[in-house]
C-alpha cells in the first residue's frame, strides 16, 4: 500500500502542478466574464487541495503506519483484531489519527501551498493585491463604471510588472477610464523600465479630441517634468483664466516642469484667479528660482503682496522665503505693519491639491510648515537676512523699533526682532567697508 500511495502521490503532485500553471496563466489573462475566473480560481484550489490530502495520507502512511486509512478509510478496529492481523497494523489502529491527521494534513496543505505560489511566480500574492482589481477593468456597461476606476485608483499605487501594461491598455480605451489610465500612469514615474513607453503613450493621448483626456494626460507628462508641454499647458491655463475656474492642478504641473513661459500666465492667474489658485501660482511661481531665464521672481509676489487677501499674502510670504532675493525684506516688513493684530496671530493655512480626477486622493501639500502671520514673517526675514548697506539701512532701524516698543510686553516680538537685528549684525561689519572717496 505504502508503494501505492508513493506514485499516486508523485501522479497527484505533476498533474495539480500542471494545472494549477495551466489555470493559473488564464487568470492572469482575465477571462471574459467573472464567472468563468470564478471557476478558474475554484479549479486552481481544488487541484490545491487535492494534492495536499494526498500527501497528507503518503506522510500518515511513513510515519504512523497508514493510522487514518486504516482507521477511517477502511474501518479497522483495535477492539475487534484477529490474531491474523499484522501487529503492525493493529498498533496503527490504535493511533489518534483524529488528532495527527488533521495536523498532518495541514502542514501537507501549507507546503503545497508554498510551491504553487512559487512556482506560479507569486500567483497567491499577484491575485490578492493585484489581479482582483485587473478582473474589476472588464467589461463596458455604464453601471459598472464606479467599479472600473476604483479599480485602477488601487492599481495606481501598486508597483507590479503587469500594472503598467494593464493600465496602458486602458488608457487606449478612452473617455473617462481612459483619463483616470492617465492619472494613474502619472504615479509611475519610479518605474524607470516603462518610463519610455509610458511617455509615448501619453504623448499620443495629447492628440485625443476629448479635453478631458487630454488635460489628464498634460498633467502626468508634468509630473514627469517633460519640459515639452509647455505651450500646451499654458494654453489651458488661459482657457481656464478666461472661464473663470482654474484647475489647481494645472498650477502643479507648472510647478513641476518650470519652464520660465510659462511665468506670464502665472502671474495673471496670482492677480486675477479665485484665492486659491492664487495661493498655488505663488508656490508655483517660486519653484522656477533655479531657472536663468527666469527673472524678478520676487517681484512679482512683492507687487502682489499689498493688495492681496490674508490667505494669498500667506502663500507670498512664505513663496518668497523659497526664492531667497534680500531685496523681499521691504516688502515683507510693509506687510508686517499693514497687517491687523488679528491676521499677525493667524495660523496661515495649509493649501492641499488633490491630483486624482475627481479631486480626491493622490494630494499635494504645499505651504508647510504651518506657523501664524507673525512668525512666517520673521521666518523669512531670518532666511534671506539683509546683507547689503542700503537693504540694512531700511531693516535695521524697523527691527529696533519693534524692539523698542514691545519691550517689556509680555510677547516674544521684541526678543524675535532683537534675535533678528543681531543675527544681521553680526553678519557683517560695515566698518571695514572702505569709505567712498
Amino acid at each position: 500500500m505504502r508503494n501505492k500511495l508513493l506514485v499516486a502521490a508523485v501522479i497527484a503532485n505533476l498533474a495539480g502542478m500542471i494545472a494549477a500553471v495551466y489555470l493559473a496563466r488564464l487568470i492572469r489573462d482575465v477571462p471574459a466574464d467573472a464567472s468563468t475566473e470564478t471557476m478558474l480560481l475554484a479549479g486552481y484550489y481544488t487541484a490545491l487541495c487535492l494534492v495536499a490530502v494526498v500527501d497528507a495520507l503518503l506522510v500518515d502512511e511513513l510515519l504512523f503506519g497508514g493510522a487514518f486509512r486504516l482507521t477511517h478509510l477502511q474501518g479497522k478496529d483495535p477492539k475487534f483484531a484477529r490474531a491474523s492481523d499484522e501487529a503492525a497494523m493493529v498498533a496503527a489502529t490504535m493511533q489518534r489519527s483524529s488528532v495527527s491527521f488533521p495536523i498532518v494534513l495541514l502542514l501537507s496543505g501549507g507546503l503545497t501551498y508554498l510551491l504553487f505560489n512559487f512556482v506560479n511566480q507569486d500567483f497567491n500574492s499577484y491575485y490578492r493585491r493585484v489581479g482582483i482589481h485587473v478582473s474589476s477593468l472588464r467589461g463596458d456597461d455604464p453601471e459598472s463604471q464606479p467599479r472600473r476606476l476604483q479599480a485602477i485608483a488601487e492599481l495606481s499605487v501598486r508597483r507590479y510588472p503587469t500594472i503598467v501594461p494593464t493600465l496602458r491598455q486602458q488608457l487606449a480605451r478612452g473617455g473617462e477610464v481612459g483619463a483616470w489610465a492617465a492619472w494613474a500612469l502619472g504615479r509611475f514615474i519610479d518605474v524607470t523600465s516603462e518610463r519610455k513607453a509610458i511617455l509615448g503613450d501619453l504623448r499620443e493621448t495629447l492628440k485625443s479630441p476629448d479635453p478631458n483626456l487630454r488635460r489628464e494626460a498634460l498633467i502626468s507628462l508634468a509630473r514627469y517634468q517633460d519640459r515639452d508641454v509647455a505651450d500646451l499647458l499654458i494654453g489651458e491655463l488661459e482657457r481656464d483664466l478666461a472661464a473663470g475656474v482654474i484647475d489647481r492642478r494645472l498650477l502643479i504641473a507648472a510647478g513641476y516642469i518650470q519652464v520660465p513661459k510659462l511665468l506670464p500666465v502665472l502671474g495673471q492667474i496670482l492677480q486675477r484667479g479665485d484665492e486659491k489658485a492664487q495661493r498655488v501660482a505663488a508656490w508655483a511661481i517660486a519653484q522656477h528660482r533655479d531657472q536663468r531665464e527666469a527673472k524678478d521672481l520676487d517681484k512679482m509676489l512683492t507687487d502682489r503682496l499689498p493688495s492681496a487677501a490674508f490667505p494669498v499674502r500667506c502663500a507670498i510670504v512664505f513663496s518668497l522665503g523659497i526664492l531667497g532675493n534680500e531685496r523681499a525684506n521691504v516688502s515683507l516688513m510693509h506687510a508686517y505693519d499693514t497687517a491687523t493684530p488679528e491676521e499677525r496671530t493667524t495660523t496661515c493655512p495649509v493649501e492641499v491639491v488633490y491630483l486624482r480626477p475627481d479631486g480626491q486622493q493622490d494630494h499635494f501639500e504645499l505651504l508647510l510648515p504651518v506657523d501664524n502671520y507673525e512668525n512666517q514673517i520673521f521666518k523669512v526675514l531670518g532666511q534671506i537676512r539683509a546683507t547689503s548697506p542700503e537693504i540694512r539701512a531700511e531693516v535695521e532701524p524697523w527691527l529696533e523699533r519693534l524692539v523698542a516698543t514691545h519691550k517689556g510686553d509680555g510677547t516674544l516680538k521684541a526678543d524675535r526682532a532683537q534675535s533678528l537685528l543681531d543675527g544681521i549684525r553680526s553678519a557683517r561689519d560695515d566698518s571695514k567697508v572702505a569709505a567712498p572717496e
